[in-house]
């Protein structure tokens, strides 16, 4: 048994063979890159389960009722509302956007979906919301 640990101890000291440029990794490295690679593709997994729920919570809520959200921003002293409604009709996600400002035009988005990704993907790229800002109103949930 001795034996066994004092040549684990001797690999995680010893450089294993790379090129004579550069100092070589210890063993010890070794051990650090595999436990930090294991460590990101847990924490991958758990990520992508989450948003696995977050999309199923989603679409549940979607069949009972429209989602919405607001955001007010305040970019160089004018206060610009967002509002936001998604909600499942006929097999797609409609979108509908409102901006509204004191100084500018109002803007309006609709956008027709077939998929929570897409959805995901167009509010990142065109709006300030993400998919989890999204909740139900408060006359939607109590009845």
């Amino acid at each position: 048994m001795q034996e066994v640990v004092s040549a684990i101890v001797e690999w995680l000291g010893s450089p294993q063979g790379f090129s004579g440029r550069r100092p070589p990794p210890y063993g010890w490295v070794w051990v650090v890159i595999v436990a930090v690679w294991i460590g990101g593709w847990l924490a991958a997994q758990e990520l992508r389960g989450r948003k696995k729920l977050l999309n199923s919570q989603t679409t549940l809520a979607l069949i009972d009722h429209e989602l919405s959200a607001t955001a007010l921003v305040d970019m160089d002293e004018t206060l610009t509302k967002h509002s936001a409604r998604l909600k499942f009709d006929q097999q797609a996600y409609v979108l509908d956007v409102k901006v509204t400002s004191s100084t500018t035009k109002e803007k309006l988005i609709h956008a027709r979906l077939a998929t929570l990704p897409e959805v995901e993907a167009f509010l990142s790229n065109e709006t300030i919301f993400i998919l989890s800002d999204f909740k139900a109103s408060p006359s939607a949930s109590d009845a």
